[in-house]
């Protein structure tokens, strides 16, 4: 009989976040700051987007917006997927890699409590690879350098190709096993 792991288990508590009329550059900052590769954009504690290094390169690098002039609410990612604290890891990761995303903000009666990445899931339950949709055998995967993870969003050296996506080491380990 397998174990059932409540989100809550696994989430982190601080979530870093900010308002919809932060501008993308202090957004940056803080994020650049604090070490995260996203943000959670609030209003009144209750989710109305997220902001990932994604975003702002696919959204403001590459189309050469003015950082210090948009404001996040006109880039983030919105409306923003949330899971309950009491949802179990498993449902959390099938959300992750059905919506191919890596974060979830954990909302407990319409307010933010927390936020579960694929890093904290895969931490708490290192065998929750037996309950996603098995993964044909993969081909040797081709490497680039130096580009943005498809799944994460994150910026990295070194991405291999899983299922027609260019995705990092952890995503690539967390998609395929």
């Amino acid at each position: 009989m397998k174990r059932s792991v409540p989100v809550r288990s696994a989430m982190t508590e601080k979530v870093l976040t900010a308002g919809p009329k932060t501008t993308v550059a202090r957004a940056a900052k803080i994020m650049s700051e604090r070490g995260v590769g996203s943000i959670i954009i609030v209003k009144s504690k209750k989710p109305v987007g997220i902001l990932t290094e994604r975003d702002l390169l696919m959204k403001v690098v590459a189309t050469d917006m003015r950082a210090s002039k948009v404001l996040v609410s006109k880039v983030m990612s919105s409306p923003v997927l949330t899971i309950g604290p009491e949802a179990d890891v498993a449902d959390a990761a099938r959300t992750m890699v059905r919506h191919k995303i890596r974060r979830l903000p954990v909302v407990d009666r319409g307010r933010l409590i927390g936020i579960v990445t694929a890093s904290d899931i895969t931490a708490v339950s290192p065998d929750l690879i037996e309950v996603l949709p098995e993964r044909p055998q993969l081909p040797p995967s081709e490497e680039i350098e130096e580009s943005v993870c498809e799944v994460c969003g994150e910026v990295t050296a070194s991405l291999h190709e899983v299922n027609g996506m260019w995705v990092c080491e952890n995503c690539r380990d967390f998609l395929s096993g």
